[in-house]
């Protein structure tokens, strides 16, 4: 694929084996903007980056593109790449990386081209960038993907004895035992259409593979309000309830309910103002940059929600 390929790039789908080159250029990239700010480098390994990018070139191969420059002797060297899933009416853009020298040269912008659908109103269009990156949100927002709402990244444990909300009266929360029929449950799947506009398996999947534990919330007549997860490693969501009421008192269970090695973490969107607000009174604090989430009309109740990270609704 070379269509809108700036000089000495070309485009191809990506392969299992791009992988630890994709990883790289995620981290240098990130560090490129970061260390000058005088924070720490990240991490060389990262194994939930590496899941992630095995399930979105999983689910969505043909949305998985590498850039590649040629090098001497005809060799050629992954230097982007670019993630997007679709699910339902959404097109999602998980991740755009550019190594740091290869910027500003219409990598970026090319490699987009590659992966949106045609045409681009067949879909919504959304995405989730740093906001310390504002070359990155411009260019989604040419392309109509306009920063709507922050995501903040919640760090920590509650405080000993602090008085979270409890979940109302008649609520049972109860652990998921049988994953394979949890994944084809149709409560669930009405509810993520509920409040999503589609019903996404493959990602519960995803999620209890980290392994993130699942948690339904009953009401007394069996019907499902809420679902949600926590992992030992101490990531929370993506958790959907019916009524935004419940979020906060439903947040509280899960750090109670699963507790981490360490700090839990967990992604709130600026529309949850009041578990927000509940998390940081008990001892949650925001970590680093808020994150844009971006998209080009409405999808989502996100009062309602919490996506699983910033790379994969």
């Amino acid at each position: 694929m070379t269509d809108g390929a700036p000089s000495g790039i070309t485009f191809r789908a990506g392969e299992e084996r791009d992988l630890p080159a994709c990883n790289r250029i995620w981290r240098e990239s990130i560090d490129a903007y970061l260390l000058p700010m005088g924070l720490p480098p990240l991490p060389e390994d990262n194994p939930s980056l590496r899941r992630l990018h095995a399930h979105t070139m999983a689910t969505d191969p043909s949305r998985f593109v590498v850039a590649e420059r040629r090098k001497r002797a005809g060799r050629r060297q992954v230097v982007a790449f670019g993630s997007a899933v679709e699910r339902g009416p959404l097109w999602f853009l998980s991740m755009l990386f550019v190594e740091p020298g290869e910027q500003a040269r219409g990598v970026g912008r090319g490699l987009l081209a590659q992966i949106l659908p045609a045409p681009l109103d067949s879909r919504v269009l959304a995405t989730c960038t740093d906001s310390a990156q504002p070359i990155s949100n411009g260019l989604y927002a040419s392309f109509g993907i306009v920063p709507r709402m922050p995501l903040f990244n919640l760090i920590g444990r509650p405080r000993p004895g602090f008085d979270w909300p409890a979940l109302p009266t008649g609520v049972v929360a109860k652990r998921v035992a049988e994953y394979e029929a949890w994944r084809g449950d149709p409560e669930v799947h009405a509810l993520d259409r509920s409040i999503l506009g589609f019903a996404h398996p493959e990602d519960h999947a995803f999620v209890l593979g980290e392994p993130r534990r699942a948690f339904t919330y009953r009401a007394p007549d069996g019907g499902l309000v809420a679902y949600g997860y926590a992992g030992d490693v101490g990531r929370v969501g993506p958790i959907a309830v019916t009524d935004p009421a419940l979020l906060a008192p439903v947040l509280g269970h899960l750090l109670a309910a699963v507790e981490p090695r360490g700090a839990s973490s967990v992604w709130l969107p600026g529309d949850a103002g009041e578990a927000i607000r509940v998390a940081i009174r008990a001892g949650l604090r925001i970590e680093g940059f808020p994150i844009l989430a971006s998209w080009s009309r409405p999808f989502a109740d996100f009062t309602r929600y919490v996506p699983t990270s910033p790379g994969l609704i």
